[in-house]
């Protein structure tokens, strides 16, 4: 297996955003690599990564899978060439499994990934882009999360971005009022849960329509074209919605706030929801979702003891995975080998293998033989 990673350690922001492909736009991608040849693939896309793994057959399959990659985000070649990081065989078997249960993730132990790769898997799986092996990986990498997840501390105390942005509005000091715009969002949701822990926060959400549900009945809502009126009286506006534009204008927000005072903007989406010169409107804070690697810091230091655990569970599913992956390659070759083996008995089979192996792989197919006596 094969994969193409562009994330939150090697790109910034603005460049992944320019990745966020939508379902449409990776259903397409997965077809241009199948026309390629590249039969077998899986585009993760969140707001801190897309990754794309594959099955190829050749070396110049990852130029190939780049380049198609490169060509649907619009950016440059020479300006992504450095942000890629591209992973073979068990590399990448490694790199998913540590993907899928959080250890590489901007917040250690994350909750959020786990789902995300669940749902890219079944994405593809859906539109006939896996067959048996990227099927095996995938079920085995998140088998391995979800065992990760209930036998080791790194999700016990689970921390997104959207819990430290809520922290962070709480932390504004006195009681706080926060704008919350994309609230029936995932990300939105979890803010929404987080704020309502602090009980100095009062929340207003926009809302398009679809509602909020009976856990969100303190909640004022007003309608998404009203958020500007009801900025003006916000300490703190988190926006975190997947518009393909901005839900907050430097022009609009200037003409709206009326009252002079500091303001806390935190925007959680990629591509971004606030336009950046807001930042230049006195009082104005804007953070995003780059800012919280900083704070997460301090949350991965505690889940470090409990990712090396982690790790020693994924290198023994990782070998279980390809001895089973071994097996199924050989299968075909099982009835001629049966043959062989009737014909030169196992002494003779021996001799072979003594022939043809280093001494480490022959002294390990002794000492395997041995153990099974």
């Amino acid at each position: 297996m094969y994969c193409i990673s562009i994330n939150h350690k090697n790109a910034s922001a603005e460049i992944r955003s320019r990745f966020a492909f939508s379902r449409g736009k990776r259903q397409e991608i997965s077809a241009a690599l199948s026309e390629h040849g590249i039969k077998q693939s899986v585009i993760v896309c969140t707001c801190n990564r897309t990754e794309l793994y594959f099955i190829g057959s050749d070396i110049g399959c990852t130029d190939t899978a780049a380049e198609i990659l490169t060509k649907y985000s619009g950016e440059e070649p020479t300006s992504v060439s450095l942000c890629l990081r591209s992973y073979y065989g068990e590399k990448a078997l490694a790199h998913l499994f540590r993907v899928a249960c959080g250890i590489d993730s901007m917040i250690i132990g994350e909750d959020e990934i786990l789902r995300q790769v669940k749902d890219a898997y079944a994405e593809s799986h859906e539109n006939g882009f896996t067959d048996f092996e990227l099927n095996t990986i995938f079920q085995s990498a998140i088998t391995c999360a979800k065992r990760i997840k209930t036998d080791t501390a790194l999700s016990k105390t689970p921390v997104s971005a959207a819990t430290l942005a809520a922290n962070k509005a709480a932390s504004l000091g006195g009681s706080v009022n926060v704008l919350v715009i994309g609230a029936s969002g995932k990300i939105g949701t979890s803010a929404l849960k987080n704020l309502l822990s602090h009980k100095n926060v009062s929340v207003t959400a926009t809302m398009r329509s679809k509602g909020l549900g009976a856990d969100f009945h303190d909640i004022r809502t007003v309608p998404y074209p009203e958020r500007y009126r009801f900025a003006d009286e916000a300490d703190c506006i988190i926006s975190a919605t997947a518009s393909p534009h901005y839900t907050l204008t430097a022009r609009a927000l200037g003409e709206a706030l009326k009252t002079a005072k500091p303001r806390l903007l935190i925007d959680l989406a990629v591509p971004h929801d606030i336009e950046k010169n807001v930042k230049d409107i006195e009082g104005i804070r804007l953070m995003d979702i780059d800012d919280f690697a900083k704070l997460a810091e301090h949350n991965n230091s505690i889940r470090l003891s409990s990712a090396e655990e982690a790790e020693t569970i994924i290198a023994g599913d990782i070998d279980e995975l390809q001895k089973r992956l071994s097996f199924r390659r050989f299968m075909p070759y099982m009835a001629d080998f049966s043959q062989q083996l009737d014909s030169m008995g196992a002494e003779g089979l021996l001799y072979r293998l003594r022939d043809n192996l280093t001494s480490a792989q022959f002294s390990a197919v002794l000492e395997a033989l041995v153990s099974m006596q």
